[in-house]
């Protein structure tokens, strides 16, 4: 999940960093510890980056490479947005939309909250809250998904940090023991 969870933010990441190896991350860690309640296993695993590249306009360019990814029709149905929004001295937009995707064994269509926040110039939020998921195959069992994103911009690089919450519904062959 933390894969596909990743995809969009760390694409444009990638493309904002011009190098995958400017990226240094510390080990994935549990923020809320894996548990198993009802037939419902939830999680969340957060990471800390470093990407050591340094844009004038990075804050910036990244918000605006943000927006420009959710235009993309064949990839994401909008419902409603972008929306102005104001969360302290940040501004921002929300989106209601429906992330598709094709998956090898899988077909998933995920509804969500996607938030943007950011000053412009120091620091940037990207938070999505699925409200439905439609999905086929082993993805069926993926009840809900938080993904959250903060980029903060330091003298020579930028701080990042990715963190993936899920609940997973307990397959029906799964053994206890496994899940």
């Amino acid at each position: 999940m933390k894969v596909f969870s990743i995809v969009v933010i760390f694409g444009v990441m990638v493309s904002f960093s011009a190098q995958a190896s400017l990226w240094k991350c510390d080990e994935s860690f549990w923020k809320e510890a894996p548990q198993l309640e009802d037939g419902i296993f939830s999680a969340t695993i957060q990471t800390d980056c470093r990407v050591e590249a340094k844009r004038k306009d990075g804050i910036a360019w990244l918000y605006q490479k943000l927006q420009k990814e959710y235009q993309k029709k064949e990839k994401y149905e909008i419902h409603q947005g972008p929306i102005p929004l104001r969360k302290g001295n940040l501004e921002g937009l929300k989106y209601d939309l429906t992330d598709k995707l094709n998956e090898e064994d899988s077909d998933l269509a995920i509804r969500q909250n996607v938030e943007l926040f950011t000053d412009l110039v120091s620091e940037l939020f990207y938070h999505t809250q699925s409200t439905d998921i439609q999905a086929s195959g082993t993805a069926a069992y993926l009840k809900e998904v938080f993904f959250g994103t903060e980029v903060r911009a330091l003298p020579d690089a930028y701080e990042v940090r990715l963190q993936n919450q899920v609940r997973i519904e307990r397959p029906w062959f799964a053994l206890g023991f496994l899940f």
